[in-house]
């Protein structure tokens, strides 16, 4: 996961944000013999994906000091080549076991250049400070992994064993270039200081990967079974990170000690576990655990300095369900889990990406430990077609790991991860939803009502800093269907928002929303359809933002299917049709709140024709 050097990287994959391009090709084969006892699959995938777009973010920054605001807007280019092979062998040694292997390789080149520019005010709009900023990155990344999986069926019923062995590889080198300017604003309002970087950065990170699990199941009674497991985990690993001065116009050659380093990981882990699952009639109970010892122990190759973590992961766990018939059933589940600190919180060493926004390691930090507890409950009635259902969860976290803010007077942030052993953070969800179909005028209606809270800790300048967002909504659904003549669906309800921290309790994020979406198509003669499908969303301004945002999308779509089977299928789409469709984004988190909009796929006509066949076309029995 990413290249470590803490450069922009690109994974590949396109989240909606910018306009892609993509170009894809592949070849695939499929085989069985020895009365099909044995197969093979195997694949290769070539193609490339290039995304580019723009972004503009609005920051609210709320700190004890005051406010601060920012204005960031990015331009981005990312373009990644990629190649990936895979194969699969399976093979069934007799009737009661069977062995799964599997290769596979990839490479990637990748490419992300991006631009940025941002401004920064106090709540009064008097200039902080600005900062133009430009990053040119090369990824070049090897992938390999296998995989051995073993099952055997023993003659007592419900007795197995299994076997997982699993091994992968993986290797990054990337180079890039931080160049930025930032200008600090005084009194004046004019620039009193400038900070200027011109870095060139290298990263190779190898990592290598061992995982082993056994599973064994024994039925203790005719009810009651027990699932025993053991797993053992070895991981190796190098990162060599280096950040270069000039020492003359493009010569990139003076060592920045503060942005370096050189790190070799060992860890080691062993895992055993234990569910029991009981299951009478209308009732199914399973719950047990699973215990992870970890042995973590990094050297620092240029100092010698030795980090070592040994620690225990519990992850208990609970699951109780109960059918009252085929059609009403209610579930309980629980899970717990360790958290432990990602590496990149633990690092002692500071990463100049941002240089308004400075991240440092804690290498003293604790794991955390966060308790779910989920449920649903459904009830459908077949004559009548109504259907109740209910679900919901609660999440809390103990001791957990939260960002220490600390904001200047110029507007720049140094942010490190600490323990708040003192709260516990929570959050909770609950949905629930009523549909019946009225007979009388053929017409299905629906209603949901949900809502979902949050409350989260972070320190700000050394202050304790509650962060509450509380949504509630509501939904009405409409829908009506007549096979081969019509079908039309639709759905919408208002929100509203509560949102803010208690540094600043006067300024706050709530707002209220509407949302919802429709579906119809229409069969005509000939064997021609029309259709359309669109999302209406509304956005109130805030204290924070002062601006609604309303985003209207309708599609359409004509068609014609051929053939006896009606399996060949013409099409003309519009996407967009009245070309609103742009990014937008609003959240909080910590003691920010943020609205971010971007470019995206915007209106777009498309021709396609489609056939579905099946070369088996009859099954003729014979004697």
């Amino acid at each position: 996961g990413g290249n470590g050097d803490g450069l922009d990287a690109f994974n590949g994959q396109y989240s909606g944000q910018g306009t892609p391009l993509a170009r894809t090709g592949g070849l695939h084969y499929d085989g069985k013999w020895n009365s099909d006892k044995e197969s093979i699959n195997a694949n290769y995938k070539i193609g490339s994906l290039g995304v580019d777009g723009t972004s503009n973010t609005l920051t609210q920054n709320n700190t004890p000091a005051g406010i601060f605001n920012s204005n960031a807007n990015q331009i981005t280019n990312n373009f990644m080549f990629r190649q990936k092979l895979d194969f699969t062998y399976q093979i069934k040694l007799d009737t009661t076991a069977n062995l799964k292997i599997g290769v596979d390789g990839t490479l990637k080149n990748t490419h992300t250049k991006s631009d940025y520019t941002t401004t920064s005010a106090d709540g009064n709009g008097n200039l902080l400070n600005d900062n133009a900023r430009n990053i040119d990155n090369n990824d070049n990344t090897q992938i390999f992994d296998a995989s051995a999986f073993y099952t055997k069926k023993f003659k007592k019923k419900g007795r197995t064993l299994s076997f997982l062995a699993a091994v992968s590889e993986n290797e990054i080198n990337s180079h890039g270039y931080l160049k930025s300017k930032a200008d600090f604003y005084g009194l004046t309002g004019k620039p009193d200081s400038t900070q200027l970087i011109d870095q060139y950065k290298t990263a190779g990170v190898n990592n290598s990967v061992l995982k082993t699990n056994l599973t064994y199941t024994e039925p203790l009674s005719s009810l009651f079974s027990v699932i025993l497991n053991y797993g053992l985990g070895v991981t190796s690993g190098t990162s060599d990170l280096k950040s270069f001065n000039l020492s003359a116009p493009g010569v990139y050659n003076v060592l920045v000690d503060s942005l370096s380093n050189n790190y070799k990981l060992n860890e080691l882990s062993n895992q055993v576990g234990a569910i029991f699952n009981y299951k009478k009639n209308k009732t199914t109970l399973n719950f047990g655990t699973k215990v992870s010892n970890v042995n973590f122990n990094q050297t620092d190759e240029v100092t010698g300095a030795v980090l070592k973590r040994d620690f225990i992961n519990l992850a208990p766990q609970a699951n109780f369900q109960y059918r009252f018939s085929q059609y009403q059933a209610l579930s309980v589940n629980y899970q717990g889990n360790t958290v432990q600190p990602t590496i990149s919180q633990i690092q002692p060493v500071a990463v100049n990406t941002d240089p308004l926004n400075i991240i440092v390691g804690n290498p003293n930090l604790t794991p955390s430990f966060t308790n779910r507890l989920t449920f649903y409950s459904s009830s459908y009635k077949v004559l009548s077609g109504q259907s109740i259902f209910f679900n919901g969860g609660y999440n809390v976290t103990s001791n957990p790991i939260v960002s220490s803010l600390v904001t200047d007077s110029t507007g720049k942030s140094t942010n490190q991860y600490v323990n708040l052993a003192s709260r516990r953070q929570s959050n909770y969800w609950v949905f629930a939803g009523f549909d019946r179909k009225i007979d009388k005028i053929g017409i299905a209606i629906g209603v949901n009502l949900s809502a979902n809270g949050s409350k989260s800790y972070n320190l700000a300048n050394g202050e304790l800093n509650l962060n509450q967002s509380y949504t509630y909504s509501g939904h009405l659904r409409l829908s009506k269907y007549k096979e081969k003549k019509y079908e039309f669906y639709l759905n919408f309800g208002p929100d509203y928002t509560i949102s803010g921290s208690s540094l600043q309790p006067e300024i706050n994020n709530n707002g209220r929303g509407l949302n919802g979406n429709y579906e119809f198509a229409i069969y005509l003669p000939g064997k021609f359809q029309v259709g359309s499908d669109g999302s209406y969303e509304y956005k109130g301004k805030t204290q924070t933002f002062n601006t609604n945002f309303n985003r209207t999308l309708i599609n359409a779509s004509l068609s014609k299917t051929f053939l006896k089977q009606d399996n060949l299928k013409l099409s003309l789409a519009a996407n967009d049709l009245l070309n609103q469709n742009v990014g937008f984004n609003r959240s909080s988190s910590g003691n920010f709140i943020t609205q971010n909009s971007y470019t995206t796929i915007q209106r777009y006509f498309m021709i396609s024709l489609v056939w579905d066949f099946n070369k088996m076309g009859g099954v003729t029995a014979k004697k």
